[in-house]
């Protein structure tokens, strides 16, 4: 289902994990999220609903500012 406020979520959030990971190209952070994503869910990156999309860099987002931590 798309909704905008999940996809302006999402949008805000990428910028958020390109800040903690400058390196990171996009095509490279599309690949990890589809990964996530498909890991969650069974599904490839074409067919993930955004909330799934949503929770996959949720968990990225958590993953890369624990590691920022330490």
């Amino acid at each position: 289902m798309i909704t905008a406020d999940v996809q302006a979520t999402v949008l805000q959030r990428l910028k958020e994990v390109h800040r903690l990971c400058p390196e990171m190209r996009l095509g490279q952070l599309m690949a990890t999220l589809g990964l996530l994503g498909e890991d969650a869910t069974g599904h490839s990156l074409w067919d993930i609903e955004d909330e799934e999309l949503a929770s996959a860099l949720e968990r990225f987002a958590r993953d890369l500012e624990r590691r920022t931590e330490t």
